[in-house]
């Protein structure tokens, strides 16, 4: 087991710092380690209700891919409201995948490639597995309300 753990590590940055790359699950994010980045901002954060209750309204529908880094200030803020939203949608953690990437915002594995990855945090939406919409970087209202935004001009474009 610890071999496994260690393989989605990676070095990475002049500071020496290990940080997860590849597919990680939400408990990373709140462990001893990471939660101290976190966690405070998952806790503090209050979504948009009239969003969330669009976001929830769709939710057998959505799937959302989150990539992010470790090492990256958006991400640090961005990737707890993102958990925070998922949360108050009542998505299933089945629903959304956190994929966290290296400095050179790079992954491997299969079909990262594909994501067209060039700025973290991105955040993909998809309907029916389809995608409808990125918010990629810096929301332009919240995350929350540019989601909202995005499924409601699919929806009724």
């Amino acid at each position: 087991m610890l071999v496994l753990v260690m393989a989605v590590f990676s070095s990475v940055g002049a500071q020496g710092a290990d940080y997860p790359v590849g597919r990680v699950h939400r408990h990373i994010f709140f462990n001893r380690v990471h939660g101290p980045v976190f966690e405070p901002g998952f806790k503090a954060y209050e979504p948009n209700k009239e969003a969330i209750a669009t976001l929830k309204s769709e939710r057998k529908h959505l799937s959302f891919k989150c990539v992010m880094g470790f090492w990256c200030e958006d991400s640090q803020v961005y990737t707890p409201y993102f958990f925070k939203i998922m949360d108050e949608a009542n998505m299933d953690e089945d629903d959304y995948k956190v994929f966290a990437v290296n400095e050179e915002k790079q992954a491997a594995f299969e079909g990262f490639n594909a994501l067209n990855i060039s700025y973290v945090p991105t955040i993909i939406m998809y309907y029916d597995k389809k995608e409808i919409g990125r918010v990629v970087e810096l929301p332009e209202k919240s995350l929350e309300e540019d989601l909202a935004k995005k499924l409601n001009d699919y929806l009724n474009p």
